[in-house]
């Protein structure tokens, strides 16, 4: 097996250990990857039976695809690499528990609707976000103390009612599989030796991520040989607010049995940036300290710009690009790395104009997020048609006269969209009423709507309150100043930021009502609503553009990157540009634990290979922003005074049955 030579001291002990629990601290970029296949491979040929576990199906392909290249077709059979839920799916399906899967989004809300979960603060998305937390603790409706409060007794009425619903209908949720797969194996023992018995070591990569109940199913199945390596780079730990569970890692590592390996080598970034990074982490004081050895050059220091807002701050991103690409540097080598995804917008909409190419990690776009479509839907009901729309348009019925602008020309598809924008909970069939209703007179949805009647009184009403929104801002927009007084005349007539707090809940960033500001921000560049509206199309076109190259697959796309600090864990890019690290956005406005925002700001920073840009901005959603206090004391441009304050307290660790599930109590 080639490759063995150049392993550094840390990557061959690992590598090389045989029997009995390890534990591997892996920085950034120290081919720990390289170090699972190796150990994985090796073993696999003595004829040892190995169950490999990773975090995600995307890193399950690759780090599979990589140990059939070093094995047999023999070998390969005494390896199984997967995802921890994948392995509870198959574990349950084999012993009898008959269930579908929980996956449609729309069937989930469903059930929360009917255990009147959209009563709650927060609505039916946060009833969802707060419920999948709790399992991610390990904790089950059963067993939830509520904390007395009439609110979160109302949360323990409607979870059990949630999960009397599901066990009716034969669901379980992906949380589910961990929970029930623990339980099981805990409560059976002839099933959990059986389980035990099929692989004689386990292997566990991006443990850092892994929660107390599926370190709870490793322990199980690793309690009669103890062959566990858990392998992870606890700086890089961003998912408490999943369930993230740090503490159970250091308590293994700290058992005297537990073989400890420190891969220090970082083969990825330079001198300079390694030394920002080592410089920033080393703020948190609860992290176990590894230090850090440069395998590279020296490299360019780390900048750092301040920039008055978003627009400006994204048009220095986009220029330096430009340079880079002109110097010979390919697109797909840079990124442009956030925390949140409202910061997306400026970059993709000065990119579209300057014609920089990009690609996003996420699903989507900006403009594609519900509450961001929906704002959209009332601009582009009210803007005047673009010159080639405003052709094939027929002249405004003089019955429209009290309600239109001398401009707008409210059309039908635009009508129907904002229907239930905010929620008003107008059946989806009602729209092929109106639209019916209107087509059979020959007339426009808004000409027939104050005569249409609807099939119950609830709806009824609801129609009418569109009608009167829409009146009513028609009443105002000829006074916005530019197309950002539209977006906040909208806001305020509908009480669209009221809808998005009762109805919040996103595991990226929990902040729609952000991304609205954000856009209304945005919107005051332009002049008028269909400037704007130009602006957002072309990005819209670029982004169908990239979405039909990616089809055709002929080619790596030559694009930029843009990516949140969660969903960049992993890669690499010679260059990174590290934009808004402002207080309020990293750290979050909303974080209940600093240290894990440091580490978000520490991902950010070790993805890049050779140059590392960092900017801050002075304003974020019309509001001033110091720089970030991570940037406190570091070699860069001095940041102002006030960016230091005081860290926000974690969770408490969750109480552990036993030492470690069983591992290391006495045979």
């Amino acid at each position: 097996m080639a490759g063995w030579d150049d392993l550094s001291a840390g990557q061959k002990a690992a590598v090389f250990h045989q029997d009995g629990p390890a534990a591997v601290y892996a920085g950034p970029g120290s081919g720990k990857t390289r170090v699972v296949t190796l150990r994985t491979a090796r073993m696999a040929q003595a004829g040892a039976r190995l169950l490999v576990t990773t975090f995600t199906s995307d890193a399950t392909q690759e780090m599979l695809h990589r140990i059939q290249s070093m094995l047999s077709k023999d070998a390969i059979q005494h390896v199984r690499v997967t995802t921890l839920h994948a392995y509870c799916l198959q574990f349950l399906k084999i012993h009898g528990r008959h269930f579908s899967l929980l996956t449609d989004d729309f069937q989930r809300k469903n059930l929360a609707e009917s255990a009147q979960a959209g009563e709650l603060d927060g609505g039916v998305l946060g009833f969802l976000s707060n419920l999948s937390y709790q399992k991610n603790l390990g904790v089950t409706a059963e067993k939830y103390k509520h904390d007395g409060s009439s609110e979160d007794m109302d949360f323990m009425r409607c979870w059990r009612t949630y999960e009397k619903e599901k066990a009716r209908k034969g669901l379980l949720e992906f949380d589910d599989l961990i929970l029930e797969a623990a339980d099981l194996l805990e409560k059976n023992e002839e099933i959990r030796k059986a389980a035990a018995a099929q692989h004689t070591h386990i292997i566990v990569d991006e443990c850092q991520d892994m929660n107390f109940p599926q370190y709870r199913v490793v322990f199980a199945l690793g309690r009669d040989h103890k062959n566990v390596m858990l392998v992870g780079d606890l700086d890089q730990s961003l998912y408490g607010f999943r369930g993230a569970d740090t503490q159970t890692f250091k308590r293994f590592a700290a058992q005297p049995k537990v073989a400890v390996f420190e891969l220090q080598e970082n083969y990825r970034c330079s001198k300079q940036i390694l030394r920002f990074a080592d410089s920033l982490i080393r703020q948190d004081a609860d992290r176990r300290a590894i230090s850090f050895l440069p395998t590279r050059h020296e490299g360019e220091e780390v900048t750092w710009g301040r920039y008055t807002d978003p627009d400006i701050e994204a048009c220095a991103v986009g220029e330096g690009i430009l340079w880079l690409n002109k110097a010979g540097m390919r697109w797909r080598d840079i990124a442009v790395l956030y925390r949140t995804n409202a910061q997306a917008e400026a970059i993709e909409r000065n990119f579209a104009a300057l014609e920089i190419p990009f690609t996003i990690r996420e699903d989507g776009d900006f403009y594609a997020r519900r509450e961001v479509q929906g704002m959209l839907a009332y601009l582009n009901f009210f803007a005047p048609p673009s010159e080639a729309a405003a052709k094939l348009q027929p002249a405004i019925d003089p019955r429209m006269a009290d309600y239109a602008t001398n401009f707008a020309l409210l059309p039908d598809e635009w009508l129907l969209a904002l229907l239930n924008v905010p929620n008003r909970k107008i059946p989806k069939h009602v729209g092929s009423q109106l639209k019916h209703h209107a087509e059979v007179r020959g007339r426009r949805i808004w000409d027939i709507l104050p005569e249409f009647h609807a099939d119950d009184m609830k709806t009824h009403r609801a129609l009418r309150e569109v009608m009167n929104d829409l009146q009513s801002i028609n009443t105002k927009i000829p006074g916005a100043k530019h197309a950002g007084d539209a977006i906040q005349i909208v806001r305020h007539v509908t009480d669209f930021d009221g809808w998005l707090r009762r109805d919040a809940g996103d595991d990226r960033d929990n902040d729609r009502l952000q991304n609205v500001q954000r856009m209304q921000s945005a919107a005051s560049h332009y002049k008028t609503i269909r400037e704007y509206l130009d602006a957002v199309q072309k990005v819209r076109d670029e982004a169908a553009r990239r979405k039909t190259e990616r089809q055709k697959k002929r080619r790596e796309l030559d694009e930029v990157c843009l990516s949140t600090g969660h969903s960049a864990k992993g890669l690499e890019w010679k260059c990174v540009f590290a934009i808004g690290w402002s207080e309020e956005i990293l750290p979050h406005h909303r974080a209940e634990d600093i240290s894990e925002e440091r580490r978000i700001a520490y991902v950010i920073a070790t993805r890049a290979k050779d140059i590392l840009r960092i900017s801050s901005l002075e304003t974020w959603n019309d509001a001033i922003t110091s720089p970030s206090r991570f940037l406190t004391g570091m070699q860069l441009t001095p940041p102002p005074a006030d960016a230091g304050a005081s860290s926000i307290a974690s969770a408490a660790e969750p109480e552990t049955p036993g030492e470690l599930g069983g591992l290391f109590m006495p045979d």
